[in-house]
Formats: structure tokens, C-alpha cells, sequence
């Protein structure tokens, strides 16, 4: 689509340019520009008038979804062609730095009467000419778009095949979406394209919901470089010139952001995980060869990691071609489809990686507004994994980390600003909270139909190595569970915050041990929605015994009523710590016991944080040593009532390695001896 506010852009560069080239150029320059004037109209209105046709099927939630980026200024994409098929053939030079391309894509007409569309590509770089079946067709490059003028007319369904030769230093944008970089001192070559960094060093159509059918990547790099992309490497061929071509064919449907290059002098460290009783699929780690001996020990949890998600949503999604790393020059990692790029090695990136394979790679995001369904998913797997691999108390602390940082979140997770990557990528909504959405969600269904629903997502024909918004979830959810849950989706994705629950209570005396109970729930008034619906739990202590029991809270305040034997005691209001929240009122809801947690992140670069839980109000140190034993620096040394805590550690200025932290809590009352207790970690620049 183009907005009226390109149109008005448009106009303004097209006189600006037009009065350059009358001063400058002949009377056949302007006739061409002129033509494409006409274009850029005609693109415009045809994309207005079916923007104004859209309009009219905008009353549902659904629709809103699906149509929304089309009706942003700021979301990329030509609305008149999908993609089809891209064909990239890069050669990558280094000292000095060039990208010299040939891309092809394959773009169905999805409008009549079409005479040109755009595609994304950066400004920045030069294009030298654009072929359409096998002849030179005008263009004009203009705010990172390459304006297309094919002198035919195509109609629906046509297939369009388009040819663009370029050169240039890309100019990166987001993550890093093109860099040449460096590996003690030899050339690293990489990208990261997430979410509108394609078109930096490619010509495309850049947005998340147009997957093309498949793709081709050809590489040719110095001969002593590996080249590094998606699916197959089909052939790898010394050229006469001292260069080397690596050829990677991807055969399933991939969005442009998930296409990837990684170049540089590799270790290659090959095994193979066995899907199935005769069948095996190559799993290929490109590591930087001084980092592979440390490496190995995190590179082998790969495939455990593929047996755990394939149980859990189906098999890997991507089992005829390969899934790997190659390593790169961030302290991140990012799920290209069938090869992630690594700059970090703990089990939670690795981990959330492959879990991408299936929700971002497999079922993309339709459009940026919904990332959550890429990132909250791959985040809530990391728990998942933490809960096979070391227990159910390691799952509790890092879902118990996710709610600090939720509670940080501010507005919805459904981002109805897509022009900030900040914004987009928001660690506190989309990736912290959007994760214990799915933990809620896993509490308010229960295990059994929550692990049904994430495979019946992952699996059904209508998503399959497609496209997804939130409904589409929703209605998977609604269907296998049988429940309605609008009342989930609406607050938690599409509201703010969370609830704070003013809990209260009194009983009396009916008959012998027979307690009649008036339990009343009430909510501070939230913004978006005003209060939350959800079933709250409750453990109910009496003289006798210890009972739970599940409210169904659907009212600003509530009061539930009934018979209970034995004369209650306290109230612990959720238990089992089934919902983000904030609880107050007349209850017992704190910790009984003392905890010294695991940091998160581990390793970090430059700063963790520390958790820890207090049973009793006690005088609390934690202190950090270095691998020697010698003090670091002092924490923490105050008194603290009962309760989880947090402390941030800023490891900047000092050396890696590893790292102790030790707490020291003396009860104030001194009847309780003294709670100590030290865990490791690790600082990596």
C-alpha cells in the first residue's frame, strides 16, 4: 500500500528530481519520469480504493487483526503482489567490504490491471539495471522503495518473474540486518534481518505475512570462507577465480526476515538426530573455531532439545532439510529458518531458538502486531525445557523470574505501534509476558488439553507453514478445550497490566465444627479492562484440615459464600501461583521458607539479576567473589521483611569468568538459625 503520506513524499522527491533532471538531463529523462509519476498514482489510488474496500470488513476482532498493518503508513509491502518463489545469488567481498547482487523474485498479481508495483529495498544501495523476461525495464529508487515500471498490463493470478542486479555496502537498520563484522581479526559476515532489515541488502517484499513458496541462496565468498544459509547445501563448487559457491535450497514456505547468510572461517560440528526409528536429519554447528572446545558440551543439548519439542508440538517442522547454528557477531540469537544464528550458548537462547522453528518459522506472526505468538511461544519453551531437563523447582523459578519481568510490562501485548523495533521487541510484553500468558493459559485448561492445543496449533492444515494472528490461536484454543475463553484473550492480550486483588474474610459458627465462610474478592479499578476474569484459586486453612478451592472472579468485587469443617485459620490466594497478579487484603501470602535463586540471564553481558526469598524478617547480605574467593563488592546489607526480592549485579569493568554470590540471612527474632547458601555464574563479554 502506498499512504497518502508516501503519495504526498512521492510528489515532492518526483518535482524535486524532475527540476534536477530538466537542468541536467534530456527531454527522454523526463518523459520516463514522468511516466512513472502516472505509476505511482495508479499504485496509490488502486491501493487506497482497496483499503476503502477493506474498511467495510473491519468490525470484527479478527479482521481488525489481519488488516491493520495494511492500514498503517509505516508497515512495508506492496498489497498488488505475493510472493511466490526468491532466488538470491550474492557475491560477498571482503577487504573491501561489497555486496554484489542478482535476486529474482516470483510475485503473483493479486489485483487487475496492474502496470507496476514496488518492491523494499534499501536506497542505499545502487541498482544497476532490472530484467523482465530477459530485457531491461524502468525503475526509480526512492524511500526504500524500488518503483517498478513494466510497460504490460497483468491481471489476477498472474505470475510475474523480476530479475534485479545491485551493489553496495548495505546500511543496517534494527538488530544488524547486514554486517561485516569480524572474528579476531579474519572477516564475519552476517545478518539478522528482524522485523524490516530484509530490504537493507535485498530486494523483497518485506513483511512477515508473505511467505514465498521456497527459496534459493547462492553464496560465493573467499575460497577459505564457509557460507552459511537456509535448508540443503546442494552443492559447493571452487571457482577458478580463487572464490568458492556454497548453493542452499529451501523447499518449505519462509517469510523474508527469516532468510539468512553467516560467513566467516567455521568449525564445522556435524551430528544427527534420528526422528524416527530409520530416519535421521543432520544437525550442522558453524562455530568460530576458538569457541567450539568450550561449545561442544551446549552444542550436544541440541538434540534432547529436538526429541522434548517434537513430543510436545510435533515433529520438527523442518526434518527433510536440517536444523543448526552458525555463530555471529551479537550476544543474541535469532531463529533463521533451519540454521539460528548464535552469539550466545546458555540452554534458554538455545533453547528458545528451536522452539522458534515451529512458532515464528513454521507459524509466522502475520504481521508485527502479533509477535507475541513468535516470542512469548518460544520464550514459555525455555520454562518447558528447564522443567524436563532440571525439574519442576527450576521450571517454578523461571516462571517466577518471567512474572517479576511482566509486571514491568506497560500496555497491551498486542502492539498497535509497529514502527519502533524497541517497541515491537519489548522484553517485558512480548516476550516475558506474552510467555505467562501460556503459563495462565496451561493453568485455567489444565496440562493435559493445554499440551493438545499447542500441538493441534502447530499442526493444523489452515496455519501449517503459514501465517497466524491471535484469534487464530484462540479458536484452536476454544476448540479443544471445549471452553469460551474471549474473556482471556481480551484482557490478557488486548488489555493492560494485570490484576491486584484486595482479598477479605469472615466466618461464624453454624452448627458444631460447621464454619460458614464469606469470601469477598475484590479488584483495584484497572484501565483496560477494569477488573480481570479468572478462576482464582484458594487454600483454606482450618483447625481440621487444609482445603482448595477455585473462584470464578468475573466482577469488580465479589462475594463467595459457603461451608468449610473446622475453624479457618488463613487464606493463601493462588497457591500454586497460576496468575500474574498483586494480592492484598486480610490473608497469609508470603513466603515460609528462605531461597537463594539461580541469576537470570546465565552468562550474562553485563548485568544479571538476583533472586532471592526471605521467610522471616531477617538482616540480609549477598555478596559477590570472584573464582579466588576475593570479595567483589557487597549487594546487599539491610533488613528485609518476608517476601521475593530482587538485586541487579553490573559485572562492567571486570574480567570474565565465573562468579559466586553468597546470601547470609540472620532472623531478627533469633530463634531461627541463620540462612546461608552460594551459587555460581557466569559473566561473558
Amino acid at each position: 500500500m502506498i499512504s497518502r503520506y508516501t503519495e504526498l513524499l512521492y510528489i515532492k522527491n518526483f518535482y524535486t528530481s524532475l527540476k534536477l533532471t530538466i537542468e541536467r538531463n534530456s527531454f527522454t529523462e523526463i518523459t520516463i519520469q514522468l511516466k512513472f509519476l502516472v505509476i505511482i498514482f495508479i499504485i496509490g489510488f488502486s491501493n487506497l480504493f482497496a483499503q476503502e474496500q477493506m474498511g467495510y470488513h473491519l468490525c470484527s476482532h479478527k479482521n481488525h487483526e489481519r488488516y491493520s498493518a495494511i492500514l498503517q503508513s509505516d508497515y512495508p509491502g506492496d498489497q498488488t503482489i505475493d510472493a511466490v518463489y526468491y532466488f538470491l545469488d550474492l557475491t560477498v567481498q571482503t577487504n573491501p567490504d561489497l555486496l554484489i547482487g542478482r535476486v529474482t523474485g516470483s510475485y503473483r498479481i493479486i489485483a487487475n490491471s496492474v502496470t507496476g508495483f514496488y518492491l523494499d529495498f534499501a536506497s542505499s544501495m545502487t541498482v544497476d539495471s532490472v530484467l523482465y523476461e530477459g530485457s531491461h525495464i524502468n525503475f526509480i529508487q526512492i524511500s526504500d522503495q524500488l518503483m517498478l515500471d513494466f510497460n504490460s498490463t497483468f491481471n489476477k493470478d498472474d505470475v510475474v518473474d523480476v530479475t534485479v542486479y545491485y551493489n553496495g555496502y548495505p546500511d543496517p537498520s534494527g538488530f544488524g540486518s547486514f554486517i561485516f563484522g569480524s572474528n579476531q581479526g579474519i572477516p564475519s559476515v552476517w545478518t539478522l534481518s528482524q522485523p524490516y532489515g530484509s530490504k537493507d541488502w535485498w530486494p523483497c517484499k518485506d513483511t512477515p505475512g508473505d511467505k514465498a513458496d521456497s527459496s534459493d541462496v547462492w553464496l560465493t565468498v573467499n575460497s577459505n570462507f564457509t557460507a552459511v544459509s537456509n535448508g540443503t547445501l546442494t552443492d559447493n563448487i571452487l571457482n577458478p577465480n580463487g572464490t568458492r559457491t556454497f548453493k542452499w535450497k529451501n523447499t518449505y514456505p519462509i517469510s523474508p526476515y527469516l532468510i539468512s547468510l553467516a560467513i566467516t572461517e567455521y568449525t564445522l560440528y556435524e551430528q544427527y538426530w534420528k526422528y524416527s526409528p530409520t530416519d535421521s536429519m543432520p544437525v550442522t554447528h558453524y562455530v568460530y573455531p576458538q569457541n567450539f572446545p568450550a561449545l561442544k558440551t551446549q552444542l550436544d543439548k541440541t538434540i534432547p532439545m529436538l526429541d522434548l519439542y517434537s513430543g510436545l508440538f510435533g515433529i520438527y517442522p523442518f526434518y527433510t532439510e536440517k536444523y543448526g547454528h552458525a555463530e555471529f557477531g551479537r550476544l543474541a540469537g535469532m531463529e533463521h529458518q533451519t540454521i539460528s544464528s548464535m552469539g550466545a550458548w546458555f540452554d534458554g537462547i538455545i533453547a528458545h531458538e528451536i522452539v522458534h522453528q515451529w512458532f515464528g518459522d513454521k507459524l509466522t506472526c502475520a504481521d508485527w502486531h502479533n509477535i507475541w505468538l513468535n516470542e512469548g511461544f518460544a520464550t514459555y519453551g525455555e520454562a518447558l525445557w528447564q522443567e524436563f531437563a532440571y525439574g519442576e523447582q527450576a521450571y517454578k523459578n523461571n516462571i517466577d523470574r518471567l512474572m517479576v519481568d511482566s509486571r514491568r510490562a506497560t500496555g497491551t501485548i498486542y502492539v498497535y505501534d509497529v514502527s519502533s523495533v524497541a517497541n515491537i521487541f519489548n522484553p517485558s510484553r512480548s516476550y516475558a509476558k506474552g510467555a505467562i500468558v501460556l503459563y495462565m493459559l496451561r493453568g485455567v485448561v489444565g496440562d493435559e488439553i493445554f499440551f493438545n492445543i499447542l500441538k493441534t496449533y502447530a499442526n493444523d492444515p489452515a496455519f501449517a507453514y503459514g501465517t497466524v494472528v491471535t484469534s487464530d490461536f484462540k479458536n484452536v484454543c476454544e476448540a479443544v478445550s471445549g471452553m469460551n475463553l474471549e474473556y482471556f484473550f481480551s484482557q490478557w492480550i488486548y488489555g493492560e497490566n494485570y490484576p491486584r486483588y484486595i482479598v477479605d474474610w469472615e466466618y461464624r459458627n453454624t452448627e458444631g465444627v460447621k464454619y460458614e465462610i464469606d469470601l469477598t474478592i475484590s479488584q483495584q479499578v484497572n484501565s483496560l479492562p477494569s477488573f480481570f476474569t479468572m478462576p482464582v484459586e484458594m487454600r483454606i486453612k482450618t483447625d481440621l484440615t487444609d482445603t482448595l478451592m477455585t473462584f470464578f472472579n468475573n466482577s469488580q468485587s465479589q462475594i463467595f459464600r459457603f461451608t468449610l469443617s473446622g475453624k479457618p485459620q488463613s487464606i493463601i490466594v493462588d497457591p500454586n501461583n497460576k496468575i500474574l497478579k498483586d494480592v492484598s487484603g486480610n490473608i497469609f501470602n508470603v513466603p515460609v521458607s528462605y531461597k537463594l535463586e539461580q541469576n537470570y540471564p546465565n552468562p550474562f553481558n553485563p548485568s544479571t539479576k538476583i533472586f532471592f526469598e526471605i521467610g522471616r524478617v531477617s538482616n540480609v547480605q549477598i555478596i559477590v567473589y570472584d573464582i579466588l574467593g576475593r570479595k567483589v563488592v557487597t549487594l546487599v546489607n539491610e533488613k528485609y521483611r518476608e517476601g521475593r526480592f530482587e538485586t541487579d549485579f553490573n559485572a562492567a569493568g571486570l574480567s570474565s569468568g565465573v562468579y559466586m554470590y553468597k546470601i547470609i540471612a540472620t532472623p531478627e527474632d533469633g530463634e531461627f538459625e541463620v540462612y546461608s547458601d552460594t551459587k555460581s555464574m557466569i559473566f561473558l563479554k
